[in-house]
């Protein structure tokens, strides 16, 4: 059995300021490094095989504080970025609502709806994010894994192995920052045993 511990990078300055990533970037807040930490202080006891994390700074930057002096493989993958979002990428939501409100909308509040024109669609997300982990499984069949991704793509992962419509992508518990949600693969099953945990930040 594979057990991925998959980890949303920690708060950023552009999280702080309600301005969208996709695939730009930003580094982590004061908040988003303490808690990365209290994150690794809470996994010092649980072994983990290897480590992948998004080619994304922010997420590359939560893992490294994650593992401290472990010694472990590291990899970074593509295809574990957040979802493409073209022409919103680096603009704050509040700008993004006077230009593009209908399609914001859809996005944020009827996802089966939207339609991806200058962005990546959630499927794509889906396809990309479910096709590393399952070559991550391949390589570890019986190992921890811990991964550092983003809030949409683990959103995307969760629907995907819950066989959910993709109308229900943003069904509670919201994915915070550092937040642990835990998945394990065991033959051809995948099972879904904990969403978006924080219990680090109690």
């Amino acid at each position: 059995m594979t057990t991925f511990y998959l980890i949303r990078h920690g708060e950023t300055m552009w999280n702080k300021e309600h301005r969208l990533q996709g695939w730009l970037d930003s580094s982590l807040s004061e908040n988003g490094v303490l808690h990365a930490e209290k994150l690794r202080d809470h996994l010092k006891n649980f072994s983990f095989k290897a480590a992948y994390s998004s080619s994304s700074g922010r997420a590359k930057e939560t893992l490294h504080i994650l593992l401290g002096d472990r010694k472990l493989p590291i990899f970074y993958e593509d295809n574990l970025r957040e979802i493409f979002l073209g022409e919103w990428q680096g603009k704050t939501v509040e700008d993004i609502m006077i230009t593009h409100r209908l399609d914001y909308e859809l996005y944020t509040d009827y996802p089966g709806q939207f339609v991806a024109t200058h962005t990546e669609s959630f499927g794509m997300v889906t396809e990309r994010a479910m096709f590393t982990l399952k070559k991550i499984a391949e390589k570890y069949p019986e190992d921890n894994v811990l991964i550092v991704s983003h809030a949409v793509a683990i959103k995307c992962v969760i629907n995907a192995i819950l066989g959910r419509n993709i109308n229900q992508l943003w069904a509670e518990p919201f994915i915070n920052g550092t937040s642990v949600t835990i998945i394990e693969h065991v033959g051809q099953q995948w099972l879904v045993k904990d969403i978006g945990n924080i219990q680090h930040l109690q």
